[in-house]
């Protein structure tokens, strides 16, 4: 993470030592520790539901199973309401994949900051080109999704914002359309 300088910041009582660059990691310093405090709270939330929907599959499966052994008056269609209690579940765990690929972002965004805090703070390299393009292939090496990729190039080779969010893709996470996920930035199961 960002190495931050002693002392904290002295911008408010500025000595001969006090240094724009100084404020600049602190001020990146902040926003790895917000990014990763966010993430470590949805985390525990995150494990908590997906331990509940692992245990709502299991006694779906059990009440399955103990259905297809007894004999219930079809009128009550509980087949097919389990059915559907089933698909709801499967669509929400697909849904929990969208959180799995935003805390693989965030923890790109986090390590990205702190790498650019370390050559910005490194008075030898941050007037050299080549330690510049070797912090974008680092940065871009680390990038698991093909949609970083795509944003990070576009970025660099100068689309406007806009334009490189629109290259990205936009991300489903509607089940009802997962046949097309994968080939237009919907959710993958890893």
């Amino acid at each position: 993470m960002v190495q931050l300088p002693t002392g904290g910041s002295a911008a408010q009582n500025p000595d001969l030592d006090w240094s724009q660059v100084r404020e600049t990691i602190l001020m990146l310093g902040i926003t790895v520790a917000q990014v990763q405090h966010a993430m470590d709270e949805g985390s525990a939330s995150f494990n908590t539901l997906a331990n509940s929907f692992a245990e709502t599959s299991n006694h779906i499966e059990a009440l399955k199973g103990a259905l297809s052994q007894t004999a219930l008056p079809a009128e009550l269609q509980l087949e097919q309401k389990i059915a559907e209690i089933s698909d709801k579940n499967i669509q929400s765990i697909i849904a929990f994949q969208f959180f799995d690929r935003l805390s693989q972002r965030l923890d790109h965004v986090c390590k990205t900051i702190s790498e650019l805090a370390g050559l910005v703070s490194d008075r030898s390299s941050i007037y050299q080109p080549d330690a510049w393009l070797a912090l974008q292939k680092n940065i871009r090496s680390q990038y698991t999704m093909e949609q970083e990729k795509i944003l990070f190039d576009a970025i660099l080779s100068g689309a406007p914002f806009h334009e490189a969010l629109a290259l990205a893709g936009n991300v489903n996470i509607n089940p009802d359309q997962k046949d097309k996920a994968g080939s237009d930035g919907g959710i993958e199961l890893f």
